[in-house]
């Protein structure tokens, strides 16, 4: 059983991208972060798998870049230590992530929060009804681990705004 948990609350808006506007890769300098983003259905983030390398992107919701909250999910700790998610509490407002898709495109979002709540606490659903613009939802868990419930007593959700027009991505390597 793994250690780390992801809850999600979703709008549902949109609808499954084309195959080359779906994400690839999450890239967060300010932590140095860049990891591989999967598509997940919601049955399938019901259960997210344990690979604590990964972000989740719940496909069945918003595409990245359109209008309306997409949903990533990642481990904040398995039973190896640290995961994915493990530092996102450190972002601040202003700090720029970029997620590129699989046809190449860079899309630009900026921090405009970062927001832990109880984890049984009704205003963690009230994060993902927003609907106006693109904004991007990043969450994991925080706070005390619970061995009886298996879980963390706490959901961490960073809200960052879309930023810009996409852009051709440059690989540095």
């Amino acid at each position: 059983m793994i250690l780390a948990c992801v809850i999600l609350f979703v709008y549902a808006g949109g609808g499954v991208a084309a195959a080359d506007r779906e994400p690839l890769l999450l890239k967060i300098p300010t932590l140095s972060l860049e990891a591989e983003v999967e598509g997940l259905t919601r049955k399938e983030m019901e259960a997210l798998p344990p690979d604590g390398s990964k972000v989740f992107w719940y496909k069945d919701g918003v595409t990245p870049g359109d209008r309306g909250s997409a949903v990533l999910a990642g481990h904040y700790d398995d039973y190896e230590g640290p995961a994915v998610f493990y530092q996102l509490v450190q972002l601040e407002q202003g700090d720029l992530l970029y997620l590129i898709d699989r046809g190449g495109l860079v899309t630009t979002y900026q921090v405009e929060s970062v927001r832990s709540f109880p984890k049984e606490a009704e205003a963690v659903a009230d994060v993902f009804t927003v609907n106006h613009g693109a904004s991007l939802q990043l969450v994991t868990c925080s706070g005390v681990y619970r061995q009886l419930e298996q879980t963390h007593s706490h959901r961490l959700i960073v809200t960052a705004k879309k930023r810009g027009d996409s852009y051709p991505y440059q690989s540095s390597s």
